[in-house]
């Protein structure tokens, strides 16, 4: 904010980071500041002199871009009025990387003559899917995941429960709107224990075990079914991480409370070596399965390789349940503090 107060802050910044780890939650923060919109009548996405596209279409068109689109009103519409309430105007583009190639080119004319007084907000999990073009003359700014601690201690904050807030920690991957929407979502959070303790149950059952678990992950090769795949791998490799922790000595730096008991059989049973081995197959895996790879196919050859050979992860006798969750009562995370904008929870935060 000290960059706008000096007049600074660039016209077109892009925001990157994980899928989740806030970057349209700080954008639209960003936008507040710079209009001043924290009181506005009807709240801070209420005011006219901000643009949001933070839709879940899988691809952003050229109508939701140009001048006069099919998909209004359009960023160009936006752009083509005087400001409202004040001297500037602020268009957030959450998951810019679902622009289309007709899109981005709209885009470009839009960064390349940018109207007075207007900043730019792209946000992208996947920088890389931007053009060249649109990367060069936008200021980068990266977001990082935060720590287990600091997601634990901000979801308490907001009214969960610290057993549900410890159990969603590790499976945020320090990724706040994941964090957020799992706390909120007893179904999901259970959903996700399971599965990884359906990874955990074939530790020394082989081939058979492996291929068993497998069968139980037969998602779909659509957006969907590659969007809860690389969720269930992001699981699997934050054990593993903990795991890998646990060998070398160094515990502490572990998430995964719950899971000691896992954690120390699987540090006791095999060597550093082989635990970052499985950690980088996993999330081979997951970069297959981003590029398009059948997720079926994937995880057999996932846990084959994993559970298949005379170096693996050993049997665990006893995993956690899924935790109780607050469901929406007094002090629920899904309650707002009020004139502060939504805290995004989709994978375009």
């Amino acid at each position: 904010m000290a960059s706008a107060r000096a007049g600074r802050l660039s016209h077109a910044l892009l925001l990157t980071g994980p899928e989740q780890v806030g970057k349209t939650t700080t954008a639209l923060a960003l936008a507040v500041e710079l209009l001043e919109a924290e009181a506005w009548p009807g709240g801070p996405l209420a005011h006219p002199d901000l643009w949001l596209e933070d839709s879940d279409s899988q691809n952003i068109h050229i109508g939701r871009v140009r001048l006069a689109g099919t998909e209004g009103p359009t960023l160009q519409d936006f752009l083509s009025l005087r400001p409202y309430a004040g001297g500037r105007r602020v268009a957030v583009m959450g998951r810019a990387d679902r622009l289309t190639e007709q899109a981005a080119d709209c885009m470009l004319k839009t960064l390349e003559e940018p109207p007075p007084a207007t900043h730019l907000i792209l946000c992208a999990a996947h920088a890389e899917r931007l053009p060249a073009t649109i990367l060069s003359r936008c200021e980068l700014v990266a977001l990082s995941p935060a720590s287990a601690s600091e997601i634990i201690a901000w979801l308490i904050e907001r009214g969960v429960p610290e057993e549900t807030a410890a159990a969603v920690a590790p499976l945020s991957a320090g990724r706040p709107g994941r964090a957020l929407r799992l706390a909120g979502d007893p179904e999901a959070l259970r959903a996700e224990i399971e599965a990884l303790n359906l990874f955990l149950s074939a530790g020394g059952t082989g081939t058979a075990g492996g291929l068993s678990v497998a069968s139980k992950f037969a998602f779909s090769q659509n957006w969907e079914g590659r969007e809860r795949a690389l969720v269930v791998l992001a699981a699997w490799a934050m054990f593993v991480r903990d795991a890998a922790c646990f060998a070398a000595g160094t515990p502490e730096l572990a998430a995964w409370a719950a899971y000691r008991g896992a954690l120390e059989r699987w540090a006791e049973a095999m060597p550093a070596g082989r635990i970052v081995e499985i950690l980088g197959r996993i999330v081979g895996t997951a970069d297959a399965v981003s590029a398009n790879a059948q997720p079926r196919l994937a995880f057999e050859a996932l846990l084959l390789d994993v559970f298949a050979g005379a170096d693996s992860p050993p049997k665990v006798d006893e995993l956690p349940p899924a935790p109780a969750v607050n469901d929406g009562a007094e002090g629920s995370p899904t309650r707002r503090r009020r004139g502060a904008p939504q805290e995004r929870s989709r994978g375009g935060d």
